[in-house]
């Protein structure tokens, strides 16, 4: 008899109470994405009801108590007639205390995410690589952020939630651990060992797949899609969840830039203001929408975004006009 995957059991494999048999059984279950996303759902609830932490109020409370009561014994043994008043005074202060640790243990419940997941961060025009506790390497672009574990993958699964663009070099574990990449857009990605770059900006969203194979799980409200992308291929998402892939000659011109190394492949003006602005912070208007179409080809390095701009100047037949809290691009003249 099949034994039905309930909330219930899938409680107890939190806990690591169920037997080979149905951990087995959940690990199967779990592969189906409809079934993923229901997983996912359940452990953010057993979360919320099991934290790592509870503080011991009751304890607190307690010892604080003994605390009060001693050193009321000290001060005021020979003063009778205090008695009554140090015992009120006594009492508001435990109440008092008593609120704090209550507080507290909220305070610890509502932040468990702070502590329970440690996060890189990248500020405009800096970029960060470092290696996970897997040997999974990361590149993160700038104006990024990265949310891992701070323990440690689960068993099954080794999930992360990514906000701006990163490249991942992915280690194949023996247990064979998929690897997710999270996303706030409507698409996540599921590896086992491979290279790819993910970019979820508010503007849209790409995966380039450089090695290995990938697959990037669409999670529009009503459908769920699975797209197994090739080495070469690039898939793009916009805001309105049109989809394209596509096969691309240069990947290095789609993957995050990272170390001040910009390659470009007849890359539009539009494109690099999108860039200077995502990377760099750097907000740009053009005095003639003829100049958005004109391209940039080539590897290029550039220390920060002043130095960019002045490659694009001298590059393109174009002329920069730096104000105070934005640039202009016109056409020369």
């Amino acid at each position: 008899m099949e034994i039905k995957v309930t909330k219930k059991l899938i409680f107890k494999y939190f806990s690591k109470e169920t037997s080979a048999m149905q951990k087995q059984m959940i690990d199967k279950w779990v592969l189906e994405i409809d079934n993923e996303e229901q997983f996912y759902k359940w452990l953010d609830e057993y979360e919320l009801l099991n934290p790592e932490y509870n503080a011991n109020i009751e304890k607190a409370v307690s010892n604080y108590h003994v605390f009060v009561r001693s050193n009321n014994q000290k001060i005021y043994v020979n003063e009778i007639n205090k008695i009554q008043e140090v015992r009120k005074s006594t009492w508001k202060v435990w109440v008092s205390a008593a609120a704090f640790v209550i507080m507290l243990g909220f305070i610890l419940f509502l932040s468990k995410g702070l502590w329970q997941f440690k996060t890189y961060e990248t500020a405009y025009g800096e970029t960060k690589s470092f290696q996970l506790n897997d040997g999974s390497l990361v590149k993160l672009n700038a104006n990024s952020s990265l949310r891992i574990p701070r323990w440690g993958f689960g068993e099954s699964s080794r999930v992360v939630f990514l906000n701006g663009e990163a490249a991942f070099s992915i280690i194949h574990t023996l247990s064979n651990q998929k690897f997710i990449v999270q996303t706030a857009k409507n698409f996540e990605v599921e590896v086992l060992g491979t290279e790819f770059s993910v970019f979820a900006r508010p503007r849209g969203s790409k995966v380039v797949l450089n090695k290995g194979k990938v697959q990037v799980n669409l999670l529009n409200e009503n459908i769920h899609q699975k797209l197994i992308l090739k080495p070469g291929e690039l898939l793009t998402l916009d805001n309105q969840n049109n989809l394209k892939v596509k096969t691309v000659s240069r990947l290095e011109s789609y993957q995050a830039s990272v170390d001040q190394h910009y390659v470009f492949d007849k890359t539009t003006l539009q494109e690099i203001i999108f860039l200077l602005a995502e990377n760099y912070g750097i907000i740009a208007e053009v005095t003639d929408q003829e100049i958005l179409n004109q391209t940039l080809s080539g590897t290029y390095t550039a220390k920060d975004g002043n130095e960019l701009l002045d490659l694009i100047q001298e590059v393109l037949d174009v002329n920069i006009i730096r104000q105070k809290d934005k640039i202009i691009f016109e056409k020369n003249i």
